[in-house]
């Protein structure tokens, strides 16, 4: 009687044993899961940034052109090259 204790004890101690394992690779995997997700969105930002940037660049390659620095010069500050005439439309 005293050898199936023993063995009812160890059958017990393995069913625990294995259910922690059990629980804890469960846990490890969730943990797993949500870092590949913030992996997928963080490779997601940096994609967008990496769009916004060449972007960016190409309107700064735009706006250091000669052409462009001239236009901005008439338009919005209302500049003029040597010896042309500025003639504003009082009916605007």
């Amino acid at each position: 009687m005293h050898k199936r204790k023993k063995s009812r004890l160890l059958v017990f101690a393995l069913i625990v044993f294995f259910a922690y394992l059990f629980w804890v690779a469960w846990d490890q995997q969730r943990i797993i899961d949500a870092k590949k997700a913030q992996i997928r969105e963080m490779k997601a930002r940096v994609e967008a940034q990496a769009r916004l940037n060449e972007e960016l660049k190409k309107q700064k390659e735009e706006l250091t052109s000669d052409e462009s620095i001239e236009k901005i010069a008439r338009e919005k500050l209302g500049m003029v090259k040597r010896g042309e005439r500025l003639f504003v439309d009082i009916n605007r």
